[in-house]
């Protein structure tokens, strides 16, 4: 089959077998994805038409397709072509006259029941380490001669294919070397569990153009199966077709093969990945227990390969998300207040902290016509993403609605109706304090979230309720009673999230709101020191145990020291 060899990029080297689109673009859905910004998310693709040629179709990209140097459109290619995409660089070669790599999605996997017996014409236990199998006794020199050569031929191997880290490109590299070790090999197939559901997948495949049978088709029996996957040994069948040990197997007789060879990849604990198949319709003389030998430290070191493969693609794809995750919490902060307000005879100060990368508290400071400000805090059900998203939308709202309501009531009742119809499960608690600072009063209501707490001139530490009806986003009946108090000089008021008050030491046990109590009484009596004292209480509370929940805190209070108008 065709395919292209990336020259410059950065996967130099790897080959990209062709199929019928071969999607190129920064996208996550693309066939080869180019994770760079020279690159467009749909940049190009190639297709190849019904008379067998290849054409390469810029998608309208923002930096072009290039092609030996010059931009284009469309372009047919020829064997030898450069194509340039974004700062990637690769060459196109033509079909082989020889051989051809089948695409794997359409190579038909079919594992047929059999009664034969499980014995077959010669093995190599996998279990064993095959690069030291000759020590602890005496050997001739040709046995030395021939591990000599398999442990030479394994290095040059992996030494040729490198450290490739696409899965894709290094098992079709595996698949081209193992048919120049063994050049009599028809059909070759690397057959992979798949890591979420653990089923057989073909992930590459390769057979001679005189191949007979049907080449889109993998039949194999249980039996061979056993000796593979569950006794993990490599199988070497001379002449299958001919081998009364595999006389029942009636997919071995179907494609009537003459032989084959089957070794498993296992990583380093020892759990099987999947396996190696070659088969061929001729006599092979390197099809043979030296052939089985090889194939299987081969195996053994492809197995490694495929493994850090797939660990690297892990890392990549956590490093991804974490990226993802960095952005998301920059976005979600940019829905908080940057600053507290500045108002005359009153101090503002916040603290804030997700359990997570991004969470589902937030807070936020409204200013308002005719000396009043808006102090809101809220809490959506969960943390993570979800959450976040809710949050999200929810402090976007609240500042859309602030202005068309009078009073806390009737902003949390048009909260209520967006909730309701975002049609999911999630609730929010809230509450809602409305400074007029012009006559230091406060209209409160509380949508089911934690009391708030004010400590007065004296010192004392207390509750303030009253304003209290459901969480928002519960039901349509819900009521948003307001309750009404003024703020006496010297009182600092402070409201929080559940995850303050729930916040956990190593045993388990809440801080509560006793703790939070004395935190405040302790402190001198301004917003700013109340705020440190709190941090500092919980975090002597948690010692080593994890942050469990979002953390928000708010305190204001006057500090003017005047008389209330």
């Amino acid at each position: 089959m065709a395919h292209l060899i990336m020259t410059k990029g950065e996967r130099v080297g790897m080959k990209i077998p062709l199929q019928k689109v071969t999607c190129m673009g920064r996208g996550l859905d693309m066939d080869v994805r180019l994770d760079e910004l020279t690159v467009s998310k749909r940049h190009a693709r190639v297709l190849c038409n019904d008379k067998g040629e290849y054409i390469i179709e810029d998608l309208a990209s923002s930096n072009g397709s290039f092609v030996n140097g010059v931009q284009v459109t469309t372009k047919r290619l020829k064997d030898g072509d450069e194509i340039r995409v974004g700062n990637n660089e690769f060459v196109f070669h033509a079909e082989s006259e020889d051989s051809a790599i089948a695409p794997p999605d359409r190579t038909l996997l079919d594992i047929g029941e059999d009664t034969s017996s499980t014995s077959v014409i010669s093995s190599v236990d996998m279990l064993q380490d095959t690069s030291s199998v000759l020590a602890g006794r005496e050997t001739t020199v040709d046995e030395l001669m021939r591990a000599n050569f398999r442990l030479g031929t394994v290095l040059e191997i992996f030494q040729s294919i490198g450290t490739g880290l696409d899965e894709d490109a290094l098992l079709n590299k595996i698949l081209d070397k193992l048919f120049e070790v063994f050049p009599e090999t028809a059909r070759g197939f690397i057959i992979l569990r798949d890591p979420e559901t653990g089923q057989l997948t073909p992930r590459a495949s390769r057979m001679e153009k005189h191949a007979k049978g049907d080449e889109e088709r993998l039949e194999i029996s249980e039996t061979i199966l056993e000796h593979v996957l569950d006794r993990r040994e490599a199988v070497l069948s001379a002449d299958a077709m001919h081998d009364e040990r595999f006389a029942s197997s009636q997919s071995i007789l179907d494609f009537e093969m003459r032989s084959m060879m089957c070794a498993p990849l296992m990583d380093e604990e020892k759990e099987v990945l999947g396996f190696i198949w070659l088969d061929t319709q001729r006599i092979a003389s390197n099809y043979d227990q030296e052939g089985l030998n090889l194939l299987a430290s081969i195996a053994n070191q492809a197995a490694l390969t495929i493994a850090n493969a797939r660990l690297h693609s892990r890392l990549v794809r956590r490093e991804r998300l974490e990226q993802d995750l960095r952005n998301a919490r920059r976005i979600q902060n940019s829905f908080l207040p940057t600053e507290p307000p500045d108002v005359e005879g009153y101090e503002f100060v916040d603290w804030y902290g997700t359990a997570l990368e991004v969470g589902g508290d937030f807070y936020d400071f409204i200013s308002l016509p005719e000396g009043r400000v808006l102090v809101v805090v809220g809490d959506v059900s969960g943390k993570g993403i979800t959450a976040a998203l809710m949050m999200a939308k929810m402090a976007s709202n609240l500042r859309f609605y602030a202005g068309a309501h009078n009073g806390p009531g009737g902003l949390l009742r048009a909260l209520n109706q967006v909730a309701l119809s975002s049609a999911t499960d999630m609730f929010i608690t809230m509450l809602i304090m409305s400074l007029d600072f012009r006559s230091n009063t406060v209209q409160m209501s509380n949508a089911g979230h934690c009391y708030p707490l004010v400590r007065r001139s004296d010192g004392r530490v207390e509750r303030l309720e009253g304003g209290n009806g459901f969480p928002v986003g519960i039901t349509q009946e819900a009521e948003f009673p307001e309750t009404s108090f003024t703020v006496q000089p010297g009182e600092i008021l402070c409201i929080f999230s559940d995850g303050i008050i729930e916040a956990m030491d190593e045993n388990g046990k809440l801080f509560g709101y006793k703790k939070l109590s004395d935190a405040m009484e302790r402190a001198d009596n301004s917003p700013l020191d109340i705020v440190k004292n709190i941090q500092r209480a919980v975090r002597e509370h948690a010692g080593a145990a994890p942050q469990s929940d979002d953390l928000t805190l708010v305190c204001f209070g006057r500090v003017d020291g005047s008389e209330e108008g």
